[in-house]
């Protein structure tokens, strides 16, 4: 029988800055990898970086192919998935307990040595502006973009997180390298973990696969970009549907 779930966490850093977490403990487990790296950190000319980086996670890395990845984790009878929101990128997976250690590998290659091959790009290119062209036909997924451009006008939190059409067309393998040189840094990650897993061997696999991330600029540090609230409204007919959002002031992004 399955061991009963231990209520329980932990947290820690190893010596770059990057934090970990830990809850819970039972056969299974969950990790990820938090990166401080979402859309608001992008400005106008890469609007639609981090989600177009987060395509490319799985196309094969240094030692793994597109093929081989898949082949593993289905070896493993794991799963592993990504997303881009605001604020951060995620990369995560789930495991039997077993397997964590071989899990946390497999993050630490794809976030630090993805290919990022041009044929890859080109393809996830046409892949990103097929699924923008979904989104926007998608009551749901439309409705929270009008509330933060509204709310947030003129400010990277208003901009959607997959970008305009005309930067996914033009986003190229330079803009990709820079965005992880300047976000994947150590403060700005955080490992967690939920499950059977220890907190010592978390802070173990943290500081042998993600060790060598570096943890501080050559210059000043990218400041985050100002969120500036905007009390506004705005009425949008839809899928004969009256939409209307009605941004009070006095509220912060966090609230």
């Amino acid at each position: 029988m399955p061991s009963p779930i231990v209520a329980g966490s932990s947290q820690g850093a190893v010596h770059n800055w990057l934090n970990t977490t830990q809850v819970g403990r039972v056969q299974v487990s969950k990790v990820g990898v938090w990166i401080d790296a979402g859309s608001r950190y992008e400005n106008e000319k890469i609007s639609g970086t981090a989600h177009f980086l987060e395509h490319l996670a799985f196309k094969g890395t240094k030692k793994r192919s597109q093929l081989d990845l898949e082949l593993e984790i289905e070896n493993m009878g794991a799963h592993l998935n990504a997303y881009t929101s605001r604020e951060q990128t995620v990369y995560y997976a789930k495991a039997f307990s077993n397997d964590l250690p071989r899990a946390v590998e497999i993050l630490a290659d794809i976030v630090q040595n993805s290919t990022l091959g041009e044929a890859e790009i080109e393809r996830e290119r046409g892949v990103i502006l097929r699924e923008m062209q979904e989104v926007e036909t998608n009551l749901q997924e439309v409705i929270f973009d009008y509330l933060h451009a509204t709310a947030y006008q003129a400010t990277a939190v208003g901009r959607t997180i997959l970008g305009p059409t005309e930067n996914i067309k033009s986003i190229n393998r330079n803009d990709l390298v820079e965005y992880i040189t300047t976000h994947y840094k150590g403060p700005r990650i955080v490992l967690a973990a939920a499950g059977g897993v220890s907190h010592s061997q978390l802070i173990d696999l943290a500081k042998y696969h993600f060790g060598n991330l570096p943890s501080s600029y050559k210059g000043d540090a990218p400041a985050m970009p100002l969120c500036r609230f905007t009390s506004s409204e705005v009425c949008i007919p839809m899928f004969y549907y009256l939409i209307l959002y009605c941004s009070l002031s006095g509220l912060t992004l966090n609230t």
